[in-house]
């Protein structure tokens, strides 16, 4: 892709200093200073794209890479030193799973700092914390190991300064970074750090890539002089990448970053601009034989060795969507659908819908449930408060949507008062709402229609799809929850309302997608931009129904 250059190249500005750093030091000549890497001193001469990396001090970033272009070494080294130059500094990681960050801290984080001379000699004592999930330094600092997938409790607590989320695209953004950028509330530094590899158009990481700066690596041409950043397979040469109009070897040294989505002069507030990198294997120099001219003769042999090793994989591709997303570094395709939409208005066969409803209305029906989604008030402001009442119709075992609405975030006060006098007027049996960030909503809604009748349920990970903790709740599987729903609906054991009155509930539930994890596991999706308030919202109230039947059979 040609880009002509009226983009402002990254400029980095004078990083903070401490009495062990030169005054003028940025943060990768510290790195480079302190930091050993496997017994050899750490060196960026390979790696010159990530300097703006360490040195910008954006206040938002994203890191959008292919797999193997040094994320994980970059985010270890980069908060090593920060927390090494900034007395008391407080930095928290995230990552999709325990044994992800079990490894980060081990491999990734404890051996460096181990086997780093000078960060072991100042910043490690004996009698400071140095377990896998909490790392004290000499000077106050300390770093914080967290793993959430799609349940933020274990991050609320702590108040750091930086939050390093690794494997973004594997993370629900609401409600895991919403509620983890929280414990930035009181921090004078306020840093949050993305880092992962794309997957769909509709992941966490592509939402985030869209409201970033979608800052490239761009590089002249030797040969034609032209400008052009690498976001698709088209520059892909038999000795490495090449120039797009004149097909000569491109040397990534010759590169500089770029903002292809600058934020507009008037919108220029640092502490909402997200700076983003597009980082992938064609544009390291390691991987590519012009880069390595003059290096000596095993550098660019192995440099060549990559390189052969890039062109197999793309050439023996059975998926060009794994390829973009592991070498490429570039999203591709859509997640995938268990249910289609000509399948949900199938099931639109059932009364209007009534809000308050009279005598006749209860005929055929022996209970009615509800389910509540509380808006979670997120930063993408998609996120909605959503009722739902089920009725449930014996003669043929089906439920039935009998009311849904979707509340504006307006008054929640008005709206738990209008949520209660509907449930009160179907009589419903149980309300289940959900506990994540609806636990006063729960609370309010209980004290008006009695407690009795007023559940909660938290999504999360376990093996049992749900149970009740002993205390105040119930916690559900939610991938579980999810795929039973989706059964129920692809059986046509549901009733829907008239299909003119169901399209914003149809849209919400096809917005939900399936994904697998890098370590594997199936989970369901939506975009930050698309919300999934109504299928939560149903899922409640269905929870309900088999709660007040005490049907506990789930396929699992």
């Amino acid at each position: 892709m040609f880009l002509s250059l009226l983009f402002l190249p990254y400029d980095p500005p004078v990083t903070m200093v401490s009495a062990m750093a030169p005054l003028s030091a940025y943060l990768s000549d510290v790195a480079e200073a302190w930091i050993k890497l496997d017994g050899k001193d750490f060196r960026l001469d390979d790696w010159p794209m990530h300097r703006a990396i360490y040195d910008g001090r954006h206040l938002r970033t994203l890191l959008k890479t292919s797999r193997q272009v040094g994320k994980s070494t970059t985010l270890a080294n980069f908060c090593i030193v920060e927390c090494s130059l900034i007395p008391h500094f407080s930095s928290m990681f995230v990552t999709p799973s325990k044994e992800q960050t079990v490894r980060f801290s081990n491999s990734r984080v404890q051996k460096t700092m181990r086997y780093s001379p000078i960060i072991n000699r100042r910043f490690l004592h004996p009698e400071l914390s140095d377990r896998v999930f909490h790392k004290q330094f000499t000077n106050g600092a300390e770093m914080l190991f967290t793993y959430a997938l799609d349940d933020a409790d274990r991050l609320r607590g702590p108040s750091v300064d930086r939050t390093n989320y690794d494997e973004i695209q594997d993370l629900l953004y609401d409600p895991v970074v919403i509620v983890g950028n929280e414990t930035l509330s009181e921090s004078d530094y306020q840093f949050e750090t993305y880092a992962g590899t794309p997957k769909t158009m509709e992941n966490t990481i592509e939402y985030l890539w869209e409201k970033s700066t979608q800052t490239e690596w761009v590089i002249q041409c030797d040969a034609c002089k032209k400008h052009q950043f690498i976001v698709s397979d088209a520059c892909i040469g038999k000795r490495g990448p090449e120039c797009l109009g004149c097909r000569a070897p491109l040397n990534p040294r010759n590169g500089q970053w770029i903002d292809t989505n600058p934020p507009k002069i008037d919108q220029i507030h640092p502490e909402t601009i997200l700076k983003g990198f597009h980082i992938n294997q064609l544009i390291m120099p390691s991987n590519v034989p012009a880069a390595m001219q003059g290096q000596g003769p095993d550098r660019l042999a192995l440099a060549e060795k990559r390189w052969a090793r890039i062109l197999r994989k793309y050439e023996e591709a059975t998926s060009m969507a794994v390829f973009k997303n592991e070498v490429l570094g570039v999203s591709d395709a859509i997640g995938a659908r268990l249910i289609s939409l000509e399948e949900l208005e199938s099931l639109c066969l059932g009364p209007a819908l009534v809000q308050f409803p009279a005598a006749p209305d209860f005929q055929g029906y022996s209970l009615h449930v509800a389910g509540v989604d509380w808006s979670g008030g997120g930063q993408s402001g998609l996120s909605r408060t959503v009722l739902w009442i089920w009725g449930f119709r014996p003669h043929d075992q089906k439920l039935v949507c009998k009311y849904y609405k979707v509340f504006p975030n307006t008054n929640p006060v008005h709206t738990v008062e209008e949520i209660a006098t509907i449930c009160a007027g179907y009589e419903v049996s149980m309300v289940i709402g959900d506990a994540g960030e609806g636990m006063l909503a729960n609370s309010t809604l209980a004290t008006k229609l009695g407690p009795h009748r007023v559940h909660q349920v938290q999504y999360g990970a376990q093996k049992e799809p749900i149970k009740w903790n002993g205390r105040d709740r119930y916690t559900a599987d939610r991938t579980t929850l999810i795929d039973n729903f989706f059964m129920i609906l692809k059986k046509a054991q549901v009733e829907f309302g008239p299909l003119s009155e169901m399209h914003v509930a149809i849209e919400d539930i096809l917005n939900e997608y399936e994904e697998v994890t890098q370590s594997g596991r199936k989970v369901w999706r939506h975009s930050p931009q698309r919300p999934d308030d109504c299928l939560h919202a149903a899922i409640f109230g269905w929870v309900a129904l088999k709660l007040v039947q005490n049907d506990m059979k789930f396929y699992h």
